[in-house]
């Protein structure tokens, strides 16, 4: 007999091999899309991070040892102030403004709001409303914040922590977090070792 074709059996065995190579194909495809899109939001989270990490050594980097006062003028105690567990900071920097008819000084106020790390910035050094800000989310998913402070080899919770540290900036400023179970920690040099003179 003559045959011109291919028998049941072997279709049926090609048509297997091509499926597992198509299931096998499909497999690959599916793993690399889900590394692509994990490696995606792994980047997004390390851009996050690092321009979260250049404006906040910007801002302590600049700071500026003036008397900060409440929206009523009066003078508060200390020019940096940070409360034990009140997850916020609040200072003053030198920032550049496009007019020199303002001045550069101006309020800054790091706080957790809603697991996530703000950036407020005030239009002046001592605003007269609660409202007079510019707000930055810098990081998301923040599931906790810690600011410490460092004045003569020792770590604090809080600042100031006497009348004498009322009138100057800590040492160094660490700030941890912690974000999708990984711990993060800046340590900031503000170096300014003055003292504010009233």
């Amino acid at each position: 007999m003559n045959n011109k074709g291919f028998t049941i059996i072997e279709v049926l065995v090609s048509l297997v091999i091509l499926s597992m190579i198509a299931i096998v194909s499909s497999n690959i495809l599916k793993s690399s899309l889900e590394t692509e899109q994990e490696t995606s939001l792994q980047l997004e989270s390390i851009k996050e991070l690092n321009l979260a990490s250049t404006i906040i050594r910007r801002d302590f980097r600049q700071i500026a040892n003036v008397s900060l006062k409440d929206y009523y003028g009066n003078n508060l105690y200390g020019t940096l102030i940070s409360q034990v567990n009140s997850k916020s900071v609040i200072f003053n920097s030198n920032i550049k403004s496009i007019s020199n008819e303002v001045s550069p000084i101006k309020r800054i106020n790091y706080e957790l709001i809603d697991n996530k790390l703000i950036r407020k910035q005030f239009f002046s050094s001592n605003p007269y409303g609660q409202d007079d800000f510019t707000q930055m989310e810098l990081i998301k998913d923040i599931e906790n914040l810690q600011f410490s402070f460092l004045y003569e080899n020792s770590w604090h919770e809080s600042w100031p922590i006497s009348l004498i540290t009322s009138k100057k900036i800590p040492t160094l400023i660490k700030i941890e977090f912690s974000k999708k179970n990984k711990e993060y920690s800046l340590i900031i040099d503000p170096n300014l070792t003055y003292a504010l003179q009233n």
